[in-house]
């Protein structure tokens, strides 16, 4: 009866860690003061969620801790537009990621920003996160058309731009590279069967 129990045990504990494959995390993080770089990251992470097969952290930089940036399977930066450049505190969180044995090596990188004006910088932001990206060893990808080839950007100060909300063709933006990352982690962590 005893070989039957453990028999049965061995059994069960095999379905159920068969089912309980863990999701990838997908990790969208993003600094903001005025809170429009937060906008455009909940549009990412929205996009991201339409992936029923990812888990989605939306975390501001502050909150986002070592574990986090290490169990991710894909990270996705986002940073207002600082003199054409991305933020210091961007730059600080990035530049505090784990380097030694490059444990974020093949993780799928991505980038938004936020800018007040019009050709102000948001797609030096979004380069320039990806270049640190690319020290790191990651795979780094854009939006999902050739109008976010760096990633999803918003202007929020000039022209029709700078009233109320953030314009609805921003948030798509943020919608399709959200959606596009968690579908690519979604191929990476479940490859087909080549055979």
């Amino acid at each position: 009866m005893r070989k039957f129990t453990l028999f049965l045990y061995f059994l069960i504990g095999s379905i159920f860690s068969s089912f309980s494959q863990e999701n990838p995390v997908v990790l969208i993080t993003y600094y903001s003061q005025s809170g429009n770089t937060e906008k455009l990251a909940q549009a990412v992470a929205k996009g991201a969620k339409s992936v029923p097969e990812v888990e989605v952290k939306l975390l501001p930089i502050d909150q986002v801790g070592e574990s986090d940036v290490l169990e991710a399977s894909a990270i996705i930066v986002g940073s207002p537009v600082y003199n054409a450049n991305v933020a210091p505190a961007i730059q600080e969180f990035i530049n505090s990621w784990p380097f030694e044995g490059s444990p974020m090596k093949n993780k799928i990188g991505a980038a938004f920003s936020t800018g007040g004006g019009i050709s102000i910088g948001e797609e030096l932001v979004m380069l320039n996160i990806l270049h640190s990206m690319l020290i790191y060893g990651m795979i780094v990808v854009g939006g999902e058309e050739t109008e976010t080839a760096f990633g999803a950007s918003a202007v929020t100060g000039e022209g029709p731009f700078g009233e109320g909300e953030m314009d609805d063709l921003f948030l798509k933006k943020g919608f399709g590279l959200g959606s596009r990352v968690a579908k690519l982690v979604v191929s990476f962590h479940n490859p087909p069967d080549w055979k």
